[in-house]
């Protein structure tokens, strides 16, 4: 049950990521740039609700699992949903009414919009506020709901409304209307729908109350511990994340954002690999370390650096140092490779370097010491405010994008072999010249000799297939220039020989 439940969640991601990046250009052509860079606004809108969940919904989680294991009664646990439906929704209406109150002046002062009226701008804002929060407050339910185990049932439910949301749309733009606000209004409408089959599926999965259930402050003082540390540690990625969007919002004119919202969902994608290496490493790491295990756990994640210094370094690299190609070909649009390469290649590498970074974080929640990790994010981020600020004034996206790279590399080699000084000594070198640098030198290298090979305008059928040479070349240069990689490849090999 466990292994179907682990391969659905792996199956809906890796849907929900590819369906969302391949329909991305398809928005962009029916929409125009800068409608689109509406559609950049609301992603990263809905990413700064996540400000408002305090944490919350992970620990509605672990609180449902306590239910299921008999620790926490029936009415105790619809007391705390009940209390925390009360509390996010009541600050998601307020965060809705914020957004229509402060509309008008977002769409004429804060955004730069040139050829889309003001009032087609405040009218989007609202619609995307509203979509937003319905998905966001959908969260609430889906953390109970897989704190529960019922994973396939909420895998079944994202994948088919992630289909409606992005698939849904196309009809609407093609044969319709292309105005944004059509877009806006369909994702809300979708949205609520969500909202209410996840809800409807919780308390058809929740036993009924034996008295009537309101909401309560005793209810949620029980789950304020694990909510403050999760609520500190979601919302500085949040911030780190997304930061460098809010601040190009007002600094580039829409259309431009437009494409540079390309650009970063482009180099998103490096990051959609991370939660399946969460998943995977975490649970195995965490129980090495409760057990004192240090050299098998020191064996897992040296092996681990070195797979993610070549699938990172690889998608990373050739993102960046490929990017026109790879834009050319993912929309098939030569003026949107022209405006968003420039940006691609800085985003490209600071997402690389993000990946790699999540190993480090997995060693701390491992051994359950995160000081470090809150103190250094603190650090990056009071560095990167007034970094990002600067660069986006003066140098625009592109000058954003480096300085995240920037910060990115100087938190690499100066702030991460401390953390290694602190839980493994041993490794506070090692980790970055014997187990990372190698195969991340190797793709990093294939990759350039590609570049140099790329003709100068390659059709789109050529660009994809030398793409897919550089990632596959890459990756084989940085497996065969790791020890530990080329072993585990060698051991395989030999062992479907003998079979």
């Amino acid at each position: 049950m466990l292994k179907r439940a682990l391969l659905a969640s792996y199956a809906t991601q890796i849907y929900v990521g590819l369906i969302g990046l391949v329909l991305m250009p398809v928005y962009l052509r029916y929409m125009g740039a800068e409608a689109f860079g509406l559609v950049g606004l609301f992603v990263s809108l809905q990413a700064w609700l996540q400000l408002l969940d305090l944490g919350l919904s992970p620990s509605l989680s672990r609180e449902m699992s306590l239910y299921c294991a008999g620790m926490l009664p029936a009415d105790l646990a619809r007391g705390r949903l009940r209390s925390l439906e009360c509390l996010l929704g009541g600050m998601a209406v307020l965060a809705v009414l914020g957004l229509a109150t402060a509309r008008d002046w977002i769409a004429h002062d804060w955004l730069n919009v040139r050829s889309l009226s003001v009032e087609t701008v405040s009218s989007c804002l609202v619609w995307m506020g509203g979509a937003a929060a319905a998905r966001w407050l959908a969260g609430l339910y889906r953390a109970g709901l897989a704190g529960m185990e019922r994973q396939l049932s909420v895998n079944a439910a994202v994948a088919t409304f992630s289909t409606l949301k992005f698939v849904g749309v196309i009809p609407l733009l093609a044969f319709w209307t292309s105005e944004p606000r059509a877009f806006f209004a369909y994702q809300a409408l979708i949205g609520g729908f969500e909202l209410v089959t996840f809800a409807a599926l919780m308390y058809h999965i929740l036993p009924r109350a034996t008295r009537p259930v309101w909401p309560s402050w005793s209810a949620l003082r029980g789950m304020l511990p694990v909510a403050g540390a999760m609520a500190f540690l979601s919302g500085m990625w949040v911030f780190l994340t997304q930061i460098d969007k809010l601040i190009l919002s007002r600094a580039l004119s829409l259309e431009v954002f437009g494409y540079y919202s390309v650009a970063v969902a482009a180099a998103g994608s490096v990051l959609t690999l991370v939660p399946p290496l969460n998943q995977v490493l975490l649970p195995r790491m965490t129980i090495l370390a409760a057990q004192g295990r240090t050299e098998d756990l020191k064996q897992i994640f040296c092996m681990a650096t070195q797979c993610s210094a070549v699938v990172f370094t690889a998608t990373g690299a050739v993102l960046a140092i490929l990017a026109d190609p790879v834009l050319w070909v993912w929309t098939g649009s030569r003026a949107v490779a022209d405006q968003a390469a420039p940006i691609l290649f800085w985003y490209g590498l600071a997402n690389g370097l993000i990946g790699v970074l999540t190993l480090p974080f997995m060693l701390q929640f491992a051994f359950g010491y995160l000081r470090l990790h809150i103190v250094g994010n603190l650090v990056l981020g009071l560095t990167l405010l007034p970094a990002l600020g600067a660069a986006a004034t003066y140098y625009g996206a592109k000058g954003a994008g480096g300085v995240l790279f920037a910060a990115n590399l100087m938190f690499l080699l100066f702030w991460i072999p401390l953390v290694y000084r602190k839980l493994m000594p041993d490794l506070t070198w090692r980790w970055l010249g014997r187990e990372l640098m190698p195969p991340a030198c190797a793709t990093l290298l294939v990759v350039v000799a590609f570049a140099a090979m790329m003709p100068m305008a390659p059709s789109r059928i050529e660009a994809a297939g030398l793409l897919i040479a550089a990632v596959s070349a890459s990756a084989l240069a940085g497996v065969a220039a790791g020890n530990r990689t080329r072993a585990l490849i060698a051991t395989a090999l030999f062992r479907k020989t003998m079979a």
